[in-house]
């Protein structure tokens, strides 16, 4: 029990990426998919039993902005589980994507009230305020599975229009308050999430394709992608913290999206380097972090 108890919220970062992973990794071999997928899943499980035996817990880190932020993942994660279960049972995969898009409008909700209504402070706005409220694209990039691509769509503008409010608000953060504590630097990298969750989740629920649009959010992510790189290899020896689950899903979401704008911009030499580059940098980066989490649990689990 000592494991759940110590399991942090943060860790859902990393069960969206192992299931995002796996989604991206079918078509190399369709067992890295449930393979990745399992993983991700008994994570999940955990955070779940948390959640179920330890609420007190959960109750005191909601009083933190930045962990609270970060547990829209945990959404976000239900919704990609639905795409693996559907096969299986579309029912309870729907109910899953359900309950995974009321979570997160009411993450929302929460963090809105709490933390920019009630009690706002510039220097404790991060990337991950782009979880919460651009984090709801999920629905989009989800709702291609179950049918529900206008509903899907709507997630998409709200997701998109939470991202030209909060992107400003975050440049803003980091040049009136540069110094950022070392357990929140990885919070850095999801930069590079912001928008290509966007262009994932306007390929996958948006009925009539505009590539220009498509290709300009595309390319200031590439510019994103290259400065959370940097980001991550500056980063990446620090002490761990639970924040380091930060490091994994934006580059795999990045590698999705490069996949998805091929797939509606057409084959293309340099766009398919750029895939198999963004892909192998996504595996190393998502093992590199699982090594070091599963690590820091033995360590946590050893001291009670």
């Amino acid at each position: 029990m000592s494991l759940i108890k110590n399991i942090p919220i943060s860790v859902c970062g990393l069960i969206l990426a192992l299931l995002s992973l796996g989604n991206l990794s079918q078509d190399i071999h369709p067992y890295l998919r449930y393979l990745f997928g399992s993983i991700g899943i008994i994570f999940l499980i955990l955070m779940v039993l948390k959640i179920i035996f330890y609420p007190n817990s959960i109750k005191e880190d909601f009083k933190n902005p930045v962990i609270v932020s970060s547990s829209g993942t945990f959404s976000m994660s239900l919704m990609i589980l639905s795409t693996y279960i559907i096969q299986f049972s579309p029912s309870i995969a729907y109910a899953i994507w359900i309950i995974g898009i009321v979570l997160h409008i009411l993450l929302m909700i929460y963090f809105t009230y709490h933390f920019i209504i009630r009690n706002f402070n510039i220097s404790n706005v991060y990337p991950s305020y782009w979880i919460v409220f651009v984090g709801i694209t999920m629905g989009a990039i989800t709702s291609n599975v179950h049918g529900m691509n206008e509903i899907g769509f709507i997630f998409f503008i709200i997701g998109f229009i939470s991202m030209l409010i909060t992107l400003p608000l975050v440049i803003y953060r980091y040049l009136k308050h540069p110094n950022v504590p070392d357990a929140n630097k990885p919070l850095i990298c999801i930069f590079t999430a912001v928008l290509s969750i966007l262009i994932v989740g306007y390929i996958n629920s948006s009925q009539t394709m505009i590539n220009e649009f498509l290709l300009a959010l595309y390319l200031i992510a590439c510019v994103f992608y290259i400065f959370a790189l940097s980001k991550f290899i500056e980063y990446r020896n620090l002490e761990f913290y639970p924040s380091f689950a930060a490091f994994t899903f934006p580059f795999v979401i990045s590698a999705l999206a490069t996949k998805g704008v091929m797939s509606k911009l057409g084959f293309n030499v340099i766009l398919d380097s750029i895939l198999k580059i963004e892909i192998a940098i996504a595996t190393v980066i998502v093992l590199y972090i699982l090594i070091r989490y599963v690590k820091f649990l033995k360590i946590v689990k050893s001291r009670d």
